[in-house]
């Protein structure tokens, strides 16, 4: 993948799909948009601001030689969204509350997407303002 056009602020003059989570950005809104080349195709990359966001908090890019796909980006987030989970619970009492937490893993993936994106934004918030 070659880059074309670096990701720049673009204001939606109609409804597109966020390469990232799939989820509609809608008219108006302001989304990430970049252009790039894989075996001599030109395409367009379109993202929400928060999805790019998330992906380079968490060193999504990392290791992408051939950028970012939709599917690795939500891998991630499922992983990650796993990883504060557990954390959540005592690691003594892990297996009592096993059922809750597979109910917690089985929420929809814009649910864990949301959930993942406020706790990295509070981590950060909490870190400007404590030092």
């Amino acid at each position: 993948m070659e880059t074309l056009s670096y990701p720049k602020e673009t204001k939606a003059k109609k409804e597109h799909l966020c390469g990232f989570c799939n989820e509609i950005i809608y008219k108006g809104e302001i989304y990430l948009k970049s252009t790039h080349t894989y075996d001599r195709e030109i395409y367009d990359w379109k993202s929400h601001k928060h999805c790019s966001n998330i992906a380079d908090k968490l060193n999504m890019y990392e290791d992408c030689d051939e950028g970012l796909t939709q599917d690795s980006f939500m891998e991630a987030i499922h992983n990650e969204h796993d990883n504060l989970l557990i954390k959540l619970f005592p690691q003594k009492d892990i297996m009592k509350y096993r059922d809750v937490i597979q109910q917690l893993r089985s929420v929809n993936f814009k649910s864990k997407l949301g959930y993942v994106i406020r706790h990295h934004n509070k981590a950060t918030a909490s870190k400007i303002y404590n030092g």
